[in-house]
């Protein structure tokens, strides 16, 4: 699979926003031999698309719906600490 192609389908995945929607995109949507490294690479589109819900409540749904245990390791943890730096670079910049 081509990079562009590989970067496109996570992305695509992200949108859904709930994380067992976006594994389930990524199953859907590659190679098993691929489901790994988008899970890992997950972890870095999803933050922004969270931190694009109208409201609190929604980005708390979409981060609760991450278990504590994923693959990688700390997946909840590392997609919580996005969030809170996108959330506050934006809050600065106003």
């Amino acid at each position: 699979m081509k990079p562009d192609k590989f970067r496109a389908l996570v992305k695509l995945a992200a949108e859904k926003i709930q994380y067992p929607l976006c594994l389930k995109a990524i199953e859907g949507s590659m190679h098993k031999d691929f489901h790994a490294l988008a899970r890992a690479t997950l972890i870095y589109y999803l933050p922004s698309q969270i931190v694009g819900l109208k409201t609190k409540e929604e980005r708390r749904e979409a981060i609760n719906s991450i278990p504590e245990i994923a693959d990688p390791i700390h997946t909840k943890q590392f997609i919580m600490h996005g969030v809170k730096v996108i959330w506050n670079n934006a809050n600065k910049a106003k």
